[in-house]
């Protein structure tokens, strides 16, 4: 299993995660809070159930959820770039 270190933009070219560590090959189905390097967002801290905008086009890029026992924002595929590792 090889770790990569990949950026998650909107479909709008907006930065939302930098240096998120992708631990599985395929398509990015949740992004796990922990594994974030640089949020440009706002997720840490936030509650359960929260959805999630980008910040400067103010589209859905998901919702908070927990999964494995750690906070996960599950991302909407309309609205994120495809990422494939």
């Amino acid at each position: 299993m090889a770790i990569k270190t990949v950026g998650v933009y909107c479909k709008e070219g907006h930065l939302l995660f930098g240096r998120y560590l992708k631990t599985k090959s395929g398509f990015l189905m949740k992004c796990y809070i922990p594994r974030i390097g640089k949020d440009y967002v706002g997720v840490l801290g936030l509650p359960i159930g929260t959805d999630v905008y980008c910040p400067k086009c103010k589209l859905r890029i998901g919702r908070i959820k927990t999964v494995h026992g750690m906070a996960t924002v599950f991302i909407n595929h309309g609205t994120v770039k495809r990422i494939k590792t």
